[in-house]
């Protein structure tokens, strides 16, 4: 190497009832595809940064050192689910192929985590094995290491996972507690790759900007299969910190930038931004709300809009913002290319809706329901009947507006206090006008002491810009009483997580001297 509505009985199944009857393929698509690359392609460059690059001839090769590091009287049988930790770059690509050889589902696990919270992950989720690699630009067998994983510890009587037809299974977004695994066949990933690729006007020659964890929904949606499926080369900074992806793309001439929010709100926040590469054409926003201020805001610094996409780990991409405007008004843009996207009047509640049908009724606003061929076919490894193959409910509450799908909050975000339920989205919504708010979240605080919940507000703003009595007041102004926050706490800016998401366990562990008062 080189510098159709299906039963909705499947919440009572085990997962081998669930996804041992899948269609059984010769051989994986996603694998087929890639081993295509291989032949017509194999000195095409797949991953590139300023002092190095690999082939597609160099992942293959990686593959093969990862298959070795699988072991062979040791290996997982096929079927089986095994942990992947890797980091973005090619040690990524390598070993998602050298699981699928081996007919492994891969369990897509967070690369920097503590070794001890993949394995607890792991172990919960069914796996039988946890492979890691060391570095994102490994050169031999040696940089991969496999802990097998013995059968009984996952802390519940469940039995080890085995999963036919599964390439990989997803963590759930923002998850806590117990587990969750989203299991999801290749064809539904290629399914996807192609709704996006069309939607997104990608185009032969594009190079996609890597700052997302390949690991993620997201990042594997937008960068590992357009990868591995059509030789589309990722750009991987060598550089961290808030300028590492304007270096990268200047010298490698990336032309896409799928990014988080957070992303683009910190480069706002500066005084002198770099200029902005040339190459880069499109810039897409997902995996949190994007702001209309932080939307308008890019295009007045940089002279390009911001594509909203909206999508979800269980289904892919949802809506897709063509133009370039959606997020302006608030909106998430249009379906993308072969999705159905309905809304129910009120989401179907874990077994409720055995035997019904959620498509019979349709209204202007409501839960997110989606159906295509890019749903994955199912939780694991317990069931929902809120995700089975060909559709799913999402936990969302929307509108349409003039065509287009305006997100309105969580079906379960609500808050109860006192008797009285508020959404936070409108609190939120309410704050954020005040001027010197950057960005805000609204979250239900459990007092403990007093048996109550109250409202907390963390407000992002510069030093000095705000005082709690400002934002007090223009609450009460605008605001019903119960719907004003008890708690206020003014930060320099939001915590989040490695997927740009609000670090919502850091949110509610911050301290307040307004804590538990009214």
């Amino acid at each position: 190497m080189q510098a159709p509505s299906p039963s909705t009985k499947g919440g009572h199944e085990s997962p081998r009832q669930r996804f041992g009857a899948r269609r059984r393929e010769p051989s994986d698509p996603l694998l087929r595809a890639f081993e295509l690359l291989v032949r017509a392609r194999p000195q095409a460059p797949l991953v590139v940064a300023a002092q190095r690059r690999a082939t597609v001839a160099d992942v293959d090769a990686l593959a093969r050192a990862a298959s070795r590091a699988l072991g062979d009287d040791q290996a997982p049988p096929p079927g089986a689910v095994v942990g992947l930790a890797a980091g973005n770059g090619p040690g990524f690509l390598a070993s998602l192929i050298a699981l699928r050889r081996a007919g492994l589902a891969a369990l897509l696990l967070d690369a920097h985590a503590p070794e001890a919270e993949s394995l607890r992950i792991a172990r919960a989720l069914g796996a039988a094995a946890l492979l890691r690699c060391r570095m994102g630009w490994p050169d031999s067998a040696a940089d991969w290491a496999r802990t097998s994983i013995a059968a009984g510890k996952t802390g519940r009587a469940s039995e080890a996972l085995h999963l036919p037809g599964i390439a990989v299974v997803k963590l759930t977004s923002g998850s806590t507690g117990t587990p969750r695994g989203i299991a999801t066949p290749a064809a539904a990933l290629l399914a996807d790759d192609a709704a996006l690729t069309a939607s997104m006007g990608l185009r032969p020659d594009d190079r996609l900007l890597t700052t997302i964890p390949l690991s993620h929904s997201y990042g594997l949606s937008s960068l590992a299969v357009p990868a591995l499926a059509r030789g589309v080369p990722l750009v991987v900074p060598e550089e961290s910190g808030l300028f590492g992806p304007f270096t990268a793309a200047e010298a490698m001439a990336a032309t896409v930038f799928p990014t988080v929010p957070a992303y683009l709100d910190a480069l706002l926040r500066i005084s002198q931004a770099p200029a902005w590469p040339p190459s880069l054409r499109l810039v897409i926003a997902a995996g949190a709300p994007l702001g209309p201020q932080t939307a308008g805001g890019f295009r007045a610094r940089f002279g390009l809009p911001v594509h909203v996409f909206y999508g979800a780990s269980e289904c892919g991409g949802i809506c897709y913002d063509r133009e370039g405007g959606a997020g302006e008004r608030g909106s998430v843009g249009t379906p993308v290319e072969g999705v159905r996207v309905s809304l129910l009047p009120a989401a179907p509640a874990g077994n409720t809706a055995e035997g019904g049908d959620w498509r019979a009724v349709e209204c202007a606003s409501g839960t997110v329901f989606v159906e295509g061929p890019a749903v994955a076919d199912g939780y694991v490894p317990e069931g929902d009947p809120r995700l089975v193959r060909g559709h799913f409910v999402a936990g969302d509450r929307a509108a349409w507006n003039q065509g287009e799908l305006v997100l309105l909050g969580r079906q379960d975000a609500l808050i109860n206090i006192k008797g009285k339920k508020i959404d936070p989205r409108e609190v939120e919504a309410v704050i954020g006008q005040l001027a010197g708010v950057e960005e805000v979240a609204v979250m239900g605080v459990p007092v403990p002491e007093r048996q109550c919940v109250v409202l907390r507000a963390v407000i992002a703003c510069r030093p000095s810009r705000l005082s709690a009595g400002q934002v007090l007041a223009w609450c009460r102004g605008n605001l019903a009483a119960h719907k004003v926050p008890r708690s206020l706490i003014l930060v320099p800016e939001m915590p989040r997580d490695a997927r740009g998401k609000l670090d919502r366990s850091s949110l509610l562990a911050l301290r307040a001297p307004s804590d538990g008062r009214g």
